[in-house]
């Protein structure tokens, strides 16, 4: 850029994209943040609730990722022992195992 143009354009307006760049990024960085909790949390509950009755081998072998077809699946293990997982736990256990990705990270802890 030239002299003449920096003239033109007023003092600290170069810069602001740049921060408002480094701010998306902090924001960014949280989100990401905060969703890695977020599913560490949904596994140790698979972990602490679900295997002291089974493994995770069935669950490894079946390749639905349908989120009902998952609720369902659950929601039986849930009858079988009634104070194992509450509504919202439900949904999440759920959710997390109709995820390939997220499942398969059980399966290779076995």
């Amino acid at each position: 850029m030239d002299s003449d143009a920096r003239r033109v354009i007023p003092a600290g307006k170069e810069r602001r994209p740049y921060r408002m760049l480094a701010a998306f990024f902090c924001v960014a960085a949280v989100l990401f943040a905060v969703c890695l909790v977020q599913a560490a949390d949904d596994q140790t509950l698979i972990t602490q609730r679900c295997l002291g009755c089974h493994g995770m081998e069935k669950n490894c072998e079946v390749t639905v990722n349908d989120p009902e077809w998952w609720k369902e699946t659950v929601l039986r293990m849930v009858e079988y022992k009634s104070d194992l997982l509450n509504d919202v736990e439900t949904d999440k256990v759920a959710l997390f195992l109709a995820d390939e990705r997220k499942r398969s990270t059980l399966c290779s802890s076995n």
